[in-house]
């Protein structure tokens, strides 16, 4: 049944791969403006909130930050079940114990409930690496990865499907670990920036952002890596 159901939402790549409809996608193909358009046709716009537009970006134009100010936000809940959040990011600073936040899901308090970050030396033992955090049960839990390199691309990924959570790093799992639970909905998605109640600087461009309700498998996650936003 599960296969059944997930390839009637299957969205062919230009290569020849599949992967299931996202719940939301983001090119940020517009290069200026107040609001970047949601790809999946979900109507899950982003609103810049002071995030700036960046021409350079992975494939076109992209969004960055290097300020403290509230990210590109659109409010609505994470998924509970089963998810996969994923873009290419590029970090511009990595200085040693300090924290850069990519994209997620937070709250309005800015608690975390799904993030990616490029480090993060606030929370738990893995300082000054690629790490991601999801809330299962109302617990914030950590998921690290390898050290990044500033001004380079990387394609990152985080995917849980009920008992698994891995981390991904351009296409390769970096981090696999069992976990169970539900995961705690976040009030709104965040990219390249932070909530206003408890800002941080976020110090990176992201391009080709996207949330998915279901957990893709590495092929799926290679496929998508590899095919920009429309």
């Amino acid at each position: 049944m599960l296969g059944s159901a997930r390839s009637a939402f299957m969205k062919k790549a230009s290569g020849g791969g599949t992967f299931p409809a996202p719940i939301a996608a983001y090119g940020f193909s517009e290069g200026s403006g107040t609001t970047t358009a949601d790809a999946s046709g979900n109507g899950h716009t982003l609103t810049l909130n002071g995030t700036s537009w960046e021409p350079s970006g992975h494939t076109g134009s992209a969004l960055t930050n290097t300020t403290t100010a509230q990210g590109a936000t659109s409010f609505f809940t994470s998924p509970s079940a089963a998810i996969t959040l994923m873009a290419w990011v590029k970090p511009l600073d990595l200085t040693l114990n300090t924290t850069h936040f990519a994209l997620g899901f937070l709250d309005a308090g800015g608690s975390t409930y799904v993030g990616i970050f490029t480090q993060r030396q606030d929370f738990g033992s893995n300082h000054n690496v690629l790490q991601c955090d999801l809330k299962l049960n109302g617990t914030l839990n950590e998921y690290a990865g390898p050290a990044l390199t500033v001004g380079t691309w990387v394609h990152v990924a985080l995917t849980y499907n009920g008992s698994t959570v891995v981390v991904y790093k351009d296409g390769v799992a970096v981090n696999t670990t069992a976990a169970t639970g539900t995961i705690t909905a976040g009030d709104g998605l965040y990219v390249a920036g932070w909530s206003l109640s408890s800002p941080e600087d976020t110090d990176v461009v992201v391009d080709d952002a996207r949330v998915f309700n279901v957990a893709l498998t590495q092929a799926e996650i290679t496929t998508a890596m590899n095919t920009p936003v429309a």
